[in-house]
C-alpha cells in the first residue's frame, strides 16, 4: 500500500482505535470482511440488526423488533435511489436523526405506533463504532469508472451505518488535499452535478449516510459534507468534546508526540465516539443557498463556541444564586464572514434536545430576516414553532407566557420593508416574568439601537439570562457595560484568526485622497491629489472655485464623475480580469443616484478610449504594462476584456423617502432590489452563461453594509465617513472566501484608510488586529514567498537559476516537487495581488523563470499539476506568455514515449544527465499509464529500471544505451530482454504473462502443466473476444450481470483446468485479474 497507507492511513486509523473503535481491514475481493453480504450494499446489515434490536427494547427491557420491522428499518435507510444525492441525504439523515415510526404491539402504550432509534444519542456506549479500510462498493449501473467499483481509503460506521469517508493522501504529492478532496467528488458523482465531467461517476448511494467527508495527508486535514468543493473543507482546531473538556496536552501525552498533526488534532476533535455523536446530532445543516439545497457542517469556533455558551448556562450561578447579576450568560465575538448565524442556529438546536435546557424560552432579538428563516426551519427538527413579536404588546404577551418557547423580537435597520413592526421604542415594561429558565439571545450585541429593547427586557424579565453575539469587537469604553448586561466573553474568534483559518479573506486598502482629504461640507483642498496630479495649479483653482460654492461638494456631479472614472478604472486594471464585482459606498442618496449614472458614462467612455489605441499598445506585453501609468493600464486591460465590460452593468440600491424624485422608484423598490442583489451574487464570468450576470457594481449610501454576504464581492469603494462598528462590518463585505479570492480590497476616496487608526481608536489594538491591511504591507509577504521559493534551489547549492538541468534536478524528488509546487502557487498569488503596480515589477522575471522550470519539470516528471486558475488571472496571462513563447504549451500535455517528437526531445536534452532523466521519467509514466494492461511485464521493466538507475552511477551513456534498450522495448521495435515465451499472437501475451505468474510457473514448471497454461490462456482470451465483438457495451455499468456471466464463465475454464495448486479462491482471483485485464485493453481486443 505504499506510503499513503504507512504515513496517512494506519496513524489516523490506529488513533480511532485507541479511542474505542473497531478496526476492520477489507478488501477488494471479499465483502464480509467489512459485514457484507455483497459489494452492492453500503450498509453492515448484521450489525445494523444486532444494534437496533439492543437499542430499542421492548415493555419488559428486552429486544421486540421482529425481522419485518427491522427489515421496513433498514429498507427506510436505502431506498433512496430515486432522489437526487443531497435529497436522499437529507432523508437518510431525517431518519437518523428523529428515527422511523412502525407499528407496536397490541397492549404496550395503547398499540401506538413506536419510534425505533437508528442510533443511541444519549448513550454513546450502546453503539457500535467501525473503522474500515479498503471499503470496496460497487458502482450503479451508468456510473462506470474504470474498474466498475471505488474504494474509499476508510470509512466510519456507526451501528453499520456509514457515515463519515475519508480519503488519505501521500504527504509527498503535489496538493494532496485537493486531490484528495477531487477523488471524493468523484465517488459521490458531485463533479458530474456540477457539470466538471460529462459521465456519471462513482458510487452514490454509499453516501445516502455519510454526514462528514475527510481529505487528509496527515500533515493536513480538512473536513467537509457532499457537494462541497475543498475552498469549503475546514480545519478542526479544537480538542475538547462536547462538555468543554479536553486539552492538547493531554492528546499528545496520549499518542507520545511532541506537537500535533493536522490529521491528529482532527480525528482527537471530532472522531472520538462521544464527541461525532454530539456533531452529528447538532452540527451539522441542511440549507437554500441561491434556489439549490447544501449541506455544511459547523467550524470548529462555532461547535467550541456552542458548547462553552451551553455549559456556562447549565452551570453559571443565576442572579438569586450569586446576588448581584446572573452569570450564565456572556458574550460570543465571531468576526464578521466566520458564520456567526449558524453558531446561533446550532446553539438553539442543541438546547432542544437537552433535558436540562430544553425548558428554557429563548428570546432571539436581532434585524435579520435570515437568521429567522434558518431558525425557524432548524426549530422544526426540535418541535419548537418560532413566534414573532410583532408590536410591544405582542411581546409582552409572548415574554409573559410561562413555559419554553422560541420567540423572535426584530429591530428594524436599513430595512425598506415593513413586514415586520418595530419594537424597541415606547414606555418601559414592567415585571413580566421572573422565571430563570429564560435566556435572552441578542444578536449584534454592540449595537446601541437596540438599548431599549436590552433595557425593556431587562427590566421586564429580571432573573433571565442573556446571551449576546457581536461579529465587531466591542468598544472599549462600552466594554464595562457590555459586560455588566451580558456577562464575561463566552469565545473570542478574532479578524486574525479567521484570515489564518480561511474562513475570511485579509482585507487590503488603498488609499486614493491625499492627507488633508476633503470631509464633509469642507473644503477642496487636498481632494483628488492622485487623479489630478496632471493638472496646473491654474486648473485646480478652477476646479476650487467652480464646485466649493455649489451645495455639499460630495454630491457634486462633475466630482462624482470624476472619481467615477478613476473607479471603473481601478476595477478594470485590478479586479475585472479575474471575475470579480464591487460595491460602492456614497455620501448620501442623491449621491448614489448620480454614481449610477456617472458609471455609465464612465465606461463607454473607457471603451472608446480602448478603442483608440494603437494596434501596438492593444498587444502590449504585461510587463511593459506594468511600466505604464494608471490610465493606460486601464485603457489596455479595457480592450483585452471589452466583451464583458461593455456588458457590465451598474444598480443602486437604497432605502425611499415620501418626497422623492419619481425617477428614484427604480432604485428603492424593494422587489427590484431583491432581483438586483439575487443578480449581483451570480457570477461575472461562467462557461454555462445562464449562471452568470453582467451586474457588476451595487452603489448604495447605508444599505447592505451589514448581513449582506456576496462572495463574489472583490473591493468596495468608500466615498463617505464611516467608523468604528459600520466601518468594520462594511469592509468585512469583501472578506467573503469563495471564487478563487486570496483578499478583499478597500478602495478609500473619502480618506477614512488614511485616518483609519482615528475611525477605530475606540477598539484596543488587540481588537482589531489585521482588520485592514495597507496594500503597502503587502509587499513583505511577497519579498518572504519569493524567498521562500527560490530557496527549495539555494538549499541544494544553486543561487544561480539560469541552468535548467541543474534546476530540474533539484526537483527530481516527488516531495521537492510537491513543496515547489506549494511554494511557487503562494508567491504567483501575492505577486497577483500586486499587480501591475509597479511594486511588482522586480519579482516579474523570477515569476517568469520558475513558472517555465514548473512547466519544464512537469513535462519532465509528467506527475505535476497545471498551475490552474487560483493564482489569478493576471498572473496567468503573464506566465502562460512567457512559457508558450519558449516553446511550451501548459494546455498540451507532456510528450509521452510513443509520441512522434520525443527522440527530437531528448535530443535537445543538454548533456548526458538530462537525456538520462528525460528518458527515465518518460518510461515512469509509460508504466503507469500502462501496468493494468500487463501488470507482469510493466513490474519487470520497473524493476529493471531501477536497477539500471542503481548500478551505473554516474555513468550516463551507459545509462542512456540501456534506458534506450527498455524504450525499443516498450515501443514494440525489439522483443523484451528477458521474453522467454513461445511464439503466439501479441493479443494473447498479457494475459499468458500473467496466468504464468500467477501459477508460479517457471523454466523447472513441467511441459504439459505449461501447456494447459497457454490452453487456458487462449480459452479465456478468445471467449472475451467473442463477447465483446456480441456485446459492445460490456463495460458499461448497466451491463453489470453480463460482467459478472463472463467473469464466472472465465472461473470455470479455469478451475476445469485443474491447474496445479489452484483451489477455488485461486481461480476466483484469476478470474478477477483477467477480467479487470480485459478491460485495460479493451481497445486491442476489440481490433483482434
Amino acid at each position: 500500500m505504499g506510503h499513503e497507507y504507512d504515513d496517512v492511513e494506519k496513524p489516523f486509523i490506529d488513533q480511532c482505535v485507541a479511542m474505542g473503535w473497531t478496526a476492520q481491514t477489507g478488501s477488494k475481493d471479499d465483502p464480509a470482511l467489512t459485514g457484507r453480504a455483497s459489494f452492492k450494499e453500503v450498509i453492515a446489515e448484521a450489525t445494523l440488526r444486532e444494534r437496533l434490536r439492543a437499542i430499542n427494547p421492548g415493555p419488559d427491557g428486552q429486544p421486540w423488533l421482529d425481522e419485518a420491522r427491522l427489515s421496513e428499518a433498514i429498507s427506510a435507510l436505502t431506498r433512496h435511489g430515486h432522489r437526487g444525492l443531497m435529497e436522499a441525504n437529507q432523508a437518510v439523515t431525517d431518519l437518523l436523526l428523529k428515527g422511523l415510526t412502525v407499528e407496536g404491539l397490541p397492549g404496550w402504550d395503547g398499540g401506538r405506533g413506536q419510534t425505533i432509534r437508528y442510533i443511541a444519542w444519549d448513550d454513546v456506549g450502546a453503539n457500535s463504532f467501525t473503522v474500515a479500510n479498503q471499503f470496496r462498493v460497487d458502482c450503479p449501473p451508468g456510473h462506470d469508472v474504470g474498474k466498475g467499483f471505488i474504494v474509499p481509503d476508510i470509512v466510519m460506521l456507526v451501528n453499520g451505518i456509514p457515515v463519515v469517508v475519508v480519503e488519505a493522501k501521500s504527504p509527498g504529492i503535489p496538493e494532496p488535499l485537493a486531490e484528495a478532496v477531487k477523488q471524493l467528488r468523484r465517488y459521490h458523482n458531485a463533479r458530474k452535478a456540477e457539470l466538471e465531467v460529462e459521465e456519471k461517476e462513482g458510487t452514490p448511494a454509499l453516501f445516502g449516510s455519510v454526514q462528514l467527508l475527510i481529505a487528509t495527508s496527515f500533515d493536513q486535514a480538512r473536513v467537509g459534507c457532499i457537494g462541497a468543493g475543498l475552498e469549503h473543507y475546514g480545519q478542526w482546531k479544537t480538542v475538547a468534546g462536547p462538555d468543554g473538556t479536553g486539552s492538547e496536552d493531554d492528546v499528545i501525552k496520549t499518542l507520545g508526540k511532541k506537537s500535533l498533526s493536522e490529521q491528529e488534532r482532527l480525528v482527537a476533535g471530532m472522531l472520538r465516539p462521544s464527541h461525532l455523536l454530539d456533531i452529528l446530532r447538532h452540527y451539522l445543516l441542511f440549507m437554500n443557498v441561491g434556489g439549490q439545497t447544501i449541506k455544511t457542517v459547523s467550524r470548529y469556533q462555532q461547535y467550541r463556541a456552542v458548547n462553552r455558551a451551553l455549559e456556562r448556562l447549565r452551570n453559571g450561578k443565576t442572579r438569586l444564586q450569586d446576588g448581584e447579576y446572573d452569570r450564565r450568560g456572556g458574550i460570543v465575538w465571531h468576526t464578521q464572514g466566520s458564520g456567526k448565524s449558524l453558531t446561533m442556529v446550532f446553539m438553539i438546536r442543541k438546547m432542544r434536545t437537552d433535558l436540562a435546557l430544553r425548558k428554557f424560552k429563548v428570546i432571539m432579538v436581532t434585524d435579520r430576516k435570515d437568521l429567522q428563516r434558518q431558525l425557524s426551519e432548524t426549530a422544526t427538527l426540535s418541535g419548537d414553532v418560532v413566534e414573532m413579536a410583532t408590536s410591544n404588546g405582542s411581546l409582552k404577551k409572548l415574554a409573559k407566557r410561562k413555559g419554553p418557547g422560541l420567540i423572535f423580537a426584530t429591530i428594524q435597520k436599513y430595512r425598506t420593508d415593513e413586514d415586520v413592526a418595530e419594537v424597541t421604542k415606547g414606555p418601559a415594561f414592567e415585571v413580566l416574568n421572573e422565571d430563570e429558565t429564560i435566556v435572552v439571545v441578542v444578536d449584534e450585541a454592540h449595537r446601541t439601537q437596540a438599548g431599549d429593547l436590552h433595557a425593556n427586557l431587562m427590566a421586564a424579565l429580571p432573573n433571565c439570562t442573556r446571551i449576546g453575539f457581536t461579529g465587531t469587537p466591542i468598544i472599549m469604553g462600552e466594554k464595562k457595560r457590555t459586560t455588566q448586561i451580558f456577562g464575561e466573553f463566552i469565545d473570542k474568534y478574532t479578524i486574525r484568526e479567521a484570515e489564518a483559518d480561511g474562513a475570511t479573506v485579509p482585507v487590503l486598502y488603498e488609499g486614493r485622497t491625499a492627507e488633508g482629504a476633503v470631509k464633509d461640507g469642507a473644503t477642496l483642498d487636498g481632494l483628488f491629489e492622485d487623479m489630478f496630479r496632471g493638472r496646473t495649479d491654474e486648473e485646480l483653482e478652477a476646479i476650487r472655485k467652480k464646485y466649493a460654492t455649489k451645495g455639499n461638494i460630495l454630491e457634486a456631479t462633475a466630482l462624482i464623475a470624476e472619481k467615477a472614472r478613476d473607479m471603473l478604472r481601478h476595477y478594470v486594471t485590478n479586479l475585472l480580469p479575474n471575475g470579480y464585482k464591487a460595491q460602492v459606498v456614497a455620501y448620501s442618496r442623491t449621491a448614489v443616484v448620480r454614481y449610477q449614472a456617472a458609471f455609465i458614462d464612465a465606461r463607454d467612455e473607457l471603451m472608446a478610449e480602448a478603442a483608440a489605441l494603437s494596434d501596438h499598445d492593444k498587444a502590449m506585453d504585461d510587463e511593459v504594462l506594468c511600466t505604464k501609468p494608471a490610465a493606460i493600464q486601464a485603457m489596455v486591460q479595457a480592450w483585452r476584456y471589452r466583451d464583458i465590460l461593455e456588458k457590465i452593468d451598474f444598480a443602486a440600491i437604497m432605502s425611499g423617502g415620501n418626497n422623492d424624485d419619481a425617477s428614484w422608484k427604480q432604485w428603492t423598490d424593494g422587489s427590484a432590489q431583491e432581483t438586483r442583489i439575487k443578480r449581483f451574487k451570480k457570477p461575472l464570468l461562467h462557461k454555462d452563461a445562464t449562471k452568470s450576470d453582467p451586474l457588476a457594481f451595487l452603489i448604495v449610501k447605508s444599505m447592505l453594509l451589514t448581513g449582506f454576504d456576496a462572495p463574489i464581492e472583490g473591493v468596495m469603494y468608500l466615498d463617505r465617513s464611516i467608523r468604528e462598528a459600520e466601518l468594520l462590518q462594511a469592509i468585512a463585505r469583501v472578506n467573503r472566501t469563495g471564487f478563487g479570492k486570496t483578499c478583499g480590497i478597500v478602495v478609500d476616496y473619502f480618506g477614512v484608510a488614511h485616518h483609519l487608526k482615528a475611525a477605530l481608536a475606540a477598539y484596543s489594538d488587540e481588537d482589531i488586529d489585521g482588520a485592514l491591511v495597507s496594500l503597502n504591507d503587502q509587499i513583505p509577504v511577497l519579498q518572504d514567498r519569493h524567498i521562500r521559493v527560490v530557496d527549495i534551489f539555494r538549499r541544494a547549492g544553486l543561487d544561480d537559476l539560469s541552468n535548467d538541468e541543474d534546476c530540474l534536478q533539484v526537483l527530481s524528488t516527488e516531495k521537492a516537487r510537491a513543496e515547489f509546487t506549494v511554494k511557487l502557487k503562494d508567491f504567483l498569488k501575492s505577486l497577483e495581488i500586486i499587480l501591475p503596480r509597479p511594486e511588482g515589477l522586480p519579482f516579474v522575471q523570477d515569476a517568469k523563470r520558475l513558472a517555465y522550470l514548473q512547466a519544464r519539470a512537469r513535462n519532465r516528471y509528467r506527475d505535476m499539476p497545471v498551475i490552474g486558475a487560483d493564482v489569478g488571472a493576471k498572473v496567468r496571462k503573464l506566465i502562460d506568455d512567457h512559457v508558450i513563447s519558449l516553446g511550451i504549451d501548459p494546455k498540451i500535455p507532456p510528450v509521452q514515449l510513443t509520441d512522434a517528437e520525443f527522440d527530437n526531445q531528448v535530443g535537445q536534452a543538454s548533456g548526458g544527465r538530462a537525456k538520462a532523466s528525460e528518458m527515465e521519467h518518460a518510461i515512469r509514466s509509460h508504466i503507469r499509464k500502462n501496468l493494468e494492461t500487463d501488470p507482469v511485464r510493466f513490474r519487470k521493466i520497473s524493476e529493471r529500471l531501477n536497477d539500471i538507475l542503481k548500478g551505473f552511477g554516474a555513468q550516463w551513456d551507459q545509462i542512456i544505451e540501456q534506458l534506450q534498450t527498455i524504450i525499443d522495448e516498450l515501443r514494440g521495435e525489439v522483443r523484451d530482454r528477458d521474453e522467454s515465451t513461445p511464439d503466439i499472437p501479441e493479443i494473447y501475451l498479457p494475459f499468458l504473462r500473467t496466468v504464468l505468474a500467477t501459477s508460479s510457473a517457471d523454466q523447472n514448471t513441467p511441459v504439459d502443466q505449461l501447456h494447459v497454461l497457454h490452453e487456458v490462456t487462449r480459452i479465456v482470451v478468445d471467449r472475451i473476444i467473442e463477447e465483446l465483438g456480441a456485446n459492445r457495451s460490456l463495460w458499461s455499468s448497466f451491463k453489470m450481470a453480463d460482467q459478472e456471466n463472463l467473469r464466472s464463465e472465465i472461473f470455470e475454464i479455469i478451475f476445469d483446468a485443474q491447474i496445479q495448486g489452484f483451489g477455488v479462491d485461486e481461480a476466483e482471483a484469476l478470474a478477477d485479474q483477467l477480467m479487470q485485464q480485459a478491460k485495460a485493453n479493451d481497445d486491442k481486443l476489440r481490433a483482434a
